[in-house]
């Protein structure tokens, strides 16, 4: 199966970076902006991988991580928060999240995570 990804992230450089990176390994990537419109893109893309930003409000740790299982059950769900924001680290792994990274690490790995 091909590697489709489903990026929960509101930051415009970020996401512009994920979608870069996705672009270069040829991986097909979509974004979403709210949880709703993620539900909706995991529904009609199926993706294998789902990144999430948990510095971001409008993504919280357990319905995220709910909606998106439900969503696409195969997919494997990867969060991200800044390396100080250690209610969100607490929160992904209360949550069940199949990876809990900091950021600067999410975007070291990020070409490791889009091959896998």
């Amino acid at each position: 199966m091909a590697v489709m990804v489903l990026a929960l992230v509101r930051d415009l450089m970020l996401r512009s970076r994920i979608e870069g990176v996705a672009e270069t390994l040829g991986v097909a990537c979509t974004s979403a902006a709210t949880l709703e419109i993620a539900r909706a893109r995991a529904a009609e893309a199926s993706p294998s991988l789902v990144l999430v930003d948990l510095s971001d409000r409008h993504f919280p740790p357990d319905e995220t991580l709910a909606a998106m299982r439900a969503a696409a059950p195969a997919a494997r769900i990867v969060a991200f928060a800044s390396h100080v924001d250690l209610k969100a680290f607490k929160a992904a792994r209360a949550a069940g999240f199949d990876q809990a990274l900091s950021r600067s690490e999410f975007t070291a790995r990020l070409p490791e995570l889009l091959k896998a």
